[in-house]
């Protein structure tokens, strides 16, 4: 019998998986706070009269859009991380699939050899291979799905979230 190479375990693609969408969910939170942020100084700049001094109104004029540079730029750089959380995750989502096609291939083999059985027990035996083939391919399916969905999920949030901070540019 062959070696098995190091193959991840259910427990651990799931916890993977899970692990991901909770790092993307965080950053989309962040970038929410950040989001909040600029549209709380352009708000606040908005609503200042300026009726003091023509100095005060340009040091508050200048503060302010600093203040919004800053924030956006922290909001670029959430952005990129979320970024690469994403690209990580449409990895791991091909790493997955290449489990599931390893795993569709041995049912391949596995009915192939079923075809040549001539014995009853024997057949039976097998089908119990097939049956856990097909378990783990579903299993595998349901991740990349799971992955896959998160991925898209946090990509929408992050375009709607960066059209937030642009709409006032």
């Amino acid at each position: 019998m062959k070696k098995r190479r190091d193959m991840p375990s259910r427990s651990d693609i799931s916890e993977n998986v899970d692990q991901k969408n909770s790092e993307m969910d965080d950053k989309e939170i962040d970038l929410d706070k950040i989001a909040t942020d600029v549209e709380t100084v352009r708000q606040t700049l908005e609503s200042l009269d300026l009726g003091g001094t023509s100095e005060c109104a340009d040091e508050l004029e200048t503060a302010f859009d600093d203040t919004e540079s800053v924030t956006i730029e922290e909001f670029e750089k959430e952005d990129e991380n979320l970024e690469q959380i994403q690209e990580e995750t449409h990895e791991y989502e091909g790493e997955v699939g290449d489990h599931r096609d390893s795993s569709e291939s041995d049912l391949g083999k596995i009915s192939d050899a079923s075809a040549q059985i001539d014995t009853k027990e024997t057949t039976n035996e097998l089908i119990k291979a097939k049956e856990a083939a097909i378990r783990d391919i579903e299993f595998l399916a349901d991740q990349i799905d799971r992955a896959r969905e998160a991925r898209e999920k946090s990509d929408e949030a992050q375009q709607e979230l960066q059209r937030r901070i642009q709409s006032d540019n």
